[in-house]
């Protein structure tokens, strides 16, 4: 009634799992432990009727949508609703003829049919849960071991516990960001959720490291700004472009996140209400996007007062990590190494630019309020990543897996909340740049006991 009937095979041509017939091939999740089509009855359907096993039939093939449930625009109940039952009348009404292959290709089970049609397809492959091999001879099979990767991938895996949660969390986590670029083999403008869950985790990790930089204002301006110019050294991997290899792959990915969530909405949630919260990402997206567009024009962009500082004579300066006298000061040097203003090197003074900034309380809490509103976009898109096949990450560990990200998640935006709280609170402090610090005469000296 509301689904194409093209749909399925489009969108989710993996789910069928199942014919409807007058006796299922048979027993068990999987139904007739055959390697071919699975044939179901409607009374078998009709058993797997919860949250956690959930089976529709549509157009005759048989569904197991348990994992698409927490991914669906119309919300879980849309689905539970027809549990067990025949949903093609009403989903073919509402739905275009592909989005289950598109989709949810992996829900497709098997397909309705008689018994000896489910006999037939028997005996077209052996049973490989009893130990024989569906291949030609001198062929290598990987069905069992795709079997068993199936059943684990229901259960716990091989690492037991909160650890491996984490550990395969890590993994999937770590493989779908090198996955981001360099497995594309040309440029695709689609919907593929993929697209979604790649960019997603390589922008929290940029968010991340971005969070860990920026713990270098509390250490003063001579940190902070140095900091900065750290990523200009950085500019000649930034392909001519007045940006490093950094800015230009977060900018990719960020085009690429924003794209595909901009398909995926228009194909699939414009219908959706804003109390079924199909609409919550795009919505808290597009504040984010707003939100990042302004925090680039008055930080990327603004301008700021020149600011000497003495940059280390390589990209790093490892001698700092040590020195008790400026702890850290991994990104300027001081003392022998720079004892005038020849040494020194005017760089954009973006500490003093944060104070002046934060000095406002409106925009001390539209940085905040944007900080709320990334938790929530975080979580959100945390909760659909986790179950994707993508990450590979066994089922049993889903929850486990979600509440790490939502603590990783606060721990990230406490980080951020703190910045501004700092530079709105606390006076700004001149550091050691001898534009601010002292007024210098004509001998250039640089004074560091005035720092």
């Amino acid at each position: 009634m509301i689904h194409p009937p093209d749909v399925i095979g489009k969108y989710a041509p993996d789910a069928v799992i199942g014919v409807i017939g007058e006796a299922a091939a048979g027993g068990g999740k999987g139904g007739g432990g055959g390697g071919g089509p699975k044939v179901f009855t409607v009374a078998e359907v009709a058993k797997h009727t919860t949250k956690g096993d959930c089976w529709v039939i549509l157009n005759d093939r048989v569904l197991d949508v348990t994992n698409f449930l927490s991914s669906h625009p119309g919300g879980e109940l849309a689905i539970l609703t027809f549990a067990g039952r025949d949903a093609t009348e009403e989903f073919n009404m509402i739905h275009p003829p592909d989005v289950v292959g598109k989709y949810a290709p992996d829900a497709i089970i098997g397909r309705v049919g008689s018994e000896a049609e489910s006999k037939a397809a028997s005996a077209v492959v052996p049973d490989v849960t009893k130990g024989s091999v569906a291949s030609k001879k001198g062929e290598k099979s990987y069905e069992k071991m795709e079997m068993n990767k199936k059943a684990r991938m229901a259960a716990y895996g091989k690492v037991p516990g909160l650890c491996g949660a984490i550990i395969y969390m890590a993994i999937g986590f770590m493989k779908e960001l090198l996955c981001t670029i360099f497995t594309q083999s040309n440029i695709q403008f689609t919907s593929d959720r993929s697209g979604l869950t790649r960019s997603a985790m390589w922008l929290f990790l940029f968010i991340i490291i971005h969070a860990i930089g920026n713990l270098h204002v509390f250490l003063g301006p001579n940190d902070f700004n140095g900091y900065g110019y750290f990523y200009v050294r950085l500019y000649p991997t930034g392909f001519g472009l007045p940006a490093n290899i950094v800015e230009i792959y977060v900018a990719l990915g960020a085009l690429l996140h924003i794209c595909v969530a901009l398909k995926r909405t228009w194909e699939t949630k414009l219908g959706a209400t804003p109390k079924s919260g199909g609409l919550n990402l795009i919505v808290s997206g597009i504040c984010l996007l707003t939100f990042m567009s302004i925090h680039l024009f008055q930080f990327r962009f603004g301008e700021t007062r020149g600011f000497f500082l003495c940059p280390p004579p390589f990209f790093i300066n490892i001698a700092g990590i040590l020195d008790m006298d400026h702890f850290l000061s991994l990104f300027w040097v001081h003392g022998d190494t720079c004892k005038s203003l020849a040494d020194t090197v005017e760089v954009r003074d973006i500490y003093r630019l944060e104070f002046e900034l934060f000095e406002s309380l409106g925009w001390s809490l539209f940085y905040a309020s944007a900080v709320i509103i990334f938790a929530t976009h975080m979580c959100l898109g945390w909760k659909k990543c986790i179950p994707s096949p993508q990450l590979d990450i066994p089922k049993r560990y889903h929850n486990k897996a979600m509440h790490v990200g939502y603590i990783m998640t606060a721990f990230v935006c406490l980080l951020y909340l703190s910045f501004p709280f700092y530079a709105h609170v606390f006076a700004l402090n001149n550091g050691c740049s001898p534009t601010n610090s002292f007024q210098y005469d004509n001998t250039d000296k640089f004074p560091w006991d005035n720092c």
